[in-house]
């Protein structure tokens, strides 16, 4: 009976050994968590991407029509600009300013001839310079006072008809960029309207007013720079006309002296 007894214990007790650190095992070898399926962003079918316009697409008639209602100024500050800069061009070609060589011609003719060597080369000519000095030397038998005041005069009137207009090129070319400025100012304010009209706009919604901000920007600076050169082009040729007179006249007045 003992020996049954103690086979009991025993079978027991190897049962315990065996199966309890099986038991255990299992309990810690849980099964791991699976992990959650990733969200994917839908993606928008292709053909809505092919639909979306790239800014690279946009055409020069979109860009002005995005620039809001300020394009509309400066498109007409721009015609008038280029309308006066054609007209004053031709109208300094028709005028001849050339001044080039031209000092050393009177010079060479007063040397050769004196003054009535100068009022036979300049007679038939065109120039503009010449036009002034013939309206002195038709003083000279009123001395060299005279020529001297003739020439001034007639040198004021002429190149009061060059400058014509030119401070209105100079205003409308100041004029551009500060109504592109105001252009900014209206883009600007359609964004912040934005924050108004919508509880959380969005890049797109802010973009809008944005773009027509720096279109404008860009449009009143593009029309200024060609301006300021254009403008400052006329002022130099003019310049350059002044000092070729002042120098002829000069060579003039000396010529008339040494006559006496």
């Amino acid at each position: 009976m003992y020996s049954s007894c103690q086979k009991k214990i025993s079978v027991l007790f190897l049962s315990i050994m065996i199966l309890g650190p099986m038991a255990m095992t299992l309990q810690s070898e849980e099964p791991a968590p699976t992990p959650a399926k990733e969200e994917t962003t839908q993606q928008p079918p292709p053909g809505d991407q092919a639909e979306e316009k790239t800014p690279e697409s946009d055409s020069v008639f979109d860009l002005l029509i995005k620039g809001g209602y300020t394009m509309i100024g400066l498109g007409l500050i721009s015609t008038i600009i280029a309308g006066f800069a054609l007209e004053r061009f031709f109208f300094f070609r028709r005028n001849k300013l050339q001044t080039k060589g031209y000092y050393e011609r009177i010079r060479g003719a007063l040397d050769s001839g004196g003054i009535a060597g100068l009022e036979k080369e300049i007679e038939s000519d065109d120039l503009f310079l010449s036009k002034i000095l013939r309206e002195g030397l038709r003083r000279k038998a009123h001395g060299r006072q005279e020529v001297e005041k003739a020439i001034e005069t007639s040198a004021t009137v002429e190149t009061g008809k060059l400058e014509r207009g030119l401070n209105l090129l100079s205003n409308l070319g100041n004029l551009a960029p500060l109504l592109g400025f105001f252009g900014t100012v209206v883009g600007m304010r359609a964004s912040f309207l934005q924050f108004v009209e919508k509880a959380a706009p969005t890049a797109r919604d802010l973009a809008v007013g944005v773009e027509e901000a720096l279109i404008t920007t860009a449009a009143g600076l593009f029309i200024a720079m060609p301006t300021y050169l254009i403008y400052n082009l006329f002022i130099y040729n003019i310049d350059s006309v002044t000092i070729e007179l002042e120098r002829c006249t000069a060579a003039v007045l000396n010529a008339l002296e040494d006559e006496k």
